[in-house]
Parts: structure tokens; C-alpha cells; sequence
């Protein structure tokens, strides 16, 4: 039996109680003031309790654990984390099906020179983006990120980023992008102008490194 249901019961008990000896002393007005003053001594702290039961039996919404997928859409502006990872309110989401440099990557142009290809793809996608409102999808999870399908008006944000070099497609997950890959390789976009490591590979090496 709940916490509430007991008390409720033992408050029925001693009202009844209560009335019973009322009735007994109705000739004797002055023996009637005991029972009253039980009643409304009992009242009080048991309608507290009460209360305190309902409210510890309700769900806490603020305690309640976050989820890292996806059921419904995600609209709304977004904070970029880097070329394929982005932030819409308060929740990671992560570009279904490519892959783009980490933000402190380092990349090789078509000359050799070094540059930073994870911040420049990140400062492709916030500026592709710019104050724009996303519309997501989900398309599930991997790694405590949920995966999403985001548009910015019709366009496909994952397809432009790949398409221009900015991102590879993740073949791993998804063959929806393998087009673009191929047309930004021919076309020496982006990533594709110089030298670069593929982000997968890269982390998988500094997992490694960190396991010795």
C-alpha cells in the first residue's frame, strides 16, 4: 500500500473515531470539546503528509536522466562543434553519414603548407549556417551522439559539407553521400586539394596511443 493510502486510512479511522464520541457526549457539550480538538489536531498534520506523499511520489521532471537520441525532430538555431557536429538546445547532435576533421586537426593544401582543416570546416558549416533556423531529423546514434538529417530550408547541411570538400562521406554508417565524395575528390575540393588524414583514422590512432 502507498505512502498516501495509509495515511489516508488512518485519517478515516480517527474521524471516525472522532464523530462516534462526539454523538456519545452530544449531552454534555463540554466533554465534546476533546473529541474537536483531536480532530482538528489530527487534520492539519495529516494533510501535510499527504502532500508530502504526492509529492514525493511525482516525478521530478528537472531530475529526469538526458537522453542522447533522437525520437522526434530537433528544430531551432544551431552552435557548431565542429564540421559535422553541431549543438541545438542543449543537445549534441551529430551529421548522419560524413565525417569532417576534428577541430584541432591539422591539414596539407596542394602546395604542402599546413593549416588548421578542422576550424576551417567548422567555420564553413557555422557561416553556411549563420542564423538560420535547422529542421532534424533523427537517423539513431553511435557513441553517446545522437545522429540527425538536418536541412537548412531544402538543402541537405551534410550533403553541401561534403560536396565542397569540407567533409568525407562515412561509409561506415551510411552510403547517402558517396556522390559528393567522389565529384569534390575530381574536382580537388576542399580536404581534396592537398594532403589530409582521415578523421576516423586519426582517432582510432590516438585511441591507440592513449591505450600504451
Amino acid at each position: 500500500m502507498s505512502l498516501t493510502a495509509t495515511i489516508l486510512l488512518i485519517y478515516a479511522a480517527c474521524l471516525v473515531g472522532t464523530i462516534a464520541s462526539s454523538r456519545s457526549s452530544q449531552d454534555n457539550p463540554s466533554e465534546g470539546q476533546g473529541p474537536r480538538r483531536l480532530l482538528g489536531a489530527l487534520l492539519v498534520p495529516t494533510l501535510a503528509l499527504v502532500g508530502a506523499g504526492i509529492a514525493a511520489g511525482s516525478p521530478a521532471h528537472a531530475a529526469e536522466p538526458v537522453s542522447h537520441s533522437v525520437s522526434q525532430g530537433v528544430d531551432g538555431p544551431a552552435h557548431v562543434i565542429d564540421g559535422a557536429t553541431l549543438e541545438i538546445g542543449g543537445r549534441r547532435l551529430r551529421l548522419h553519414g560524413i565525417d569532417a576533421p576534428e577541430i584541432d586537426q591539422t591539414c596539407y593544401d596542394g602546395h604542402e603548407r599546413s593549416y588548421a582543416c578542422g576550424r576551417v570546416a567548422a567555420a564553413a558549416l557555422a557561416a553556411r549556417i549563420g542564423a538560420a533556423s535547422l529542421a532534424c531529423e533523427p537517423r539513431g546514434g553511435a557513441d553517446g551522439t545522437a545522429t540527425v538529417l538536418c536541412r537548412l530550408g531544402e538543402e541537405d547541411l551534410a550533403a553541401w559539407m561534403v560536396a565542397n570538400g569540407y567533409a568525407v562521406a562515412d561509409r561506415s554508417v551510411s552510403a547517402d553521400y558517396t556522390d559528393q565524395d567522389r565529384r569534390a575528390w575530381g574536382r580537388r575540393l576542399g580536404l581534396w586539394s592537398g594532403v589530409f588524414e582521415l578523421p576516423s583514422e586519426r582517432r582510432r590512432l590516438r585511441g591507440a596511443s592513449a591505450g600504451l
